[in-house]
């Protein structure tokens, strides 16, 4: 089984070496559970990669990336979530909860930009626009989906570390707005999620 090592080692961040290893063993011993694993990673690379193709067929937006992403960082997971719990997770996030000032924020303006007719000034997020996606979208390619944008967050949550706030964005003060506005920029994102807008 000759095949490239790197794509697995950024992927799931696991040494070469260990996959060398694994590789020699599954030769010698072709039922030992390293030489399947090894297997089932490489097919996980290829699933990943075909489920890209189709997400990109999807005409996903910037806007789309933008509402998830920012829904998930103000709202973290520690582990995947189906698609039912996450339309309940970003419907109640969508909702501008009062007219604090943090809301006032260009970033935050960006989020929440259309207005209710109730006569109370508030915002909505444009979350019926990402139930329309999500609701074309299979398992798999909602899970790839899903795990492209943590990953993201992952990355920025390294790069912006706010130690001592909340999730949501009261609280925050106009230069960590100022942060969180650059990181989510259209050219970020766009920038990042360029395999598949």
């Amino acid at each position: 089984m000759r095949f490239s090592y790197k794509p697995i080692v950024e992927r799931f961040k696991i040494p070469r070496p260990t996959l060398i290893d694994w590789n020699k063993r599954a030769k010698k011993e072709p039922e030992n559970w390293r030489g399947r694993h090894l297997k089932y990673l490489q097919e996980s690379l290829f699933l990943e990669k075909e489920t890209l193709v189709e997400l990109s067929d999807k005409g996903i937006g910037y806007k789309d990336i933008f509402i998830i992403a920012t829904s998930l960082y103000f709202n973290p997971q520690k582990s995947f979530i189906d698609k039912k719990e996450y339309k309940n997770l970003l419907k109640e996030f969508s909702f501008q909860k009062n007219n604090s000032i943090e809301y006032k924020h260009e970033f935050a303006k960006e989020i929440w930009d259309i207005p209710l007719d109730d006569g109370s000034g508030r915002f909505i997020a444009d979350y019926p626009r990402v139930f329309a996606l999500l609701d074309t979208l299979s398992v798999f390619q909602y899970y790839t989906l899903y795990k492209l944008i943590a990953d993201y967050l992952e990355e920025l949550r390294k790069k912006i570390d706010f130690a001592g706030h909340s999730n949501g964005i009261e609280g925050r003060t106009w230069q960590e707005l100022y942060s969180l506005q650059k990181a989510f920029s259209k050219k970020s994102i766009e920038t990042k999620f360029s395999s598949i807008l």
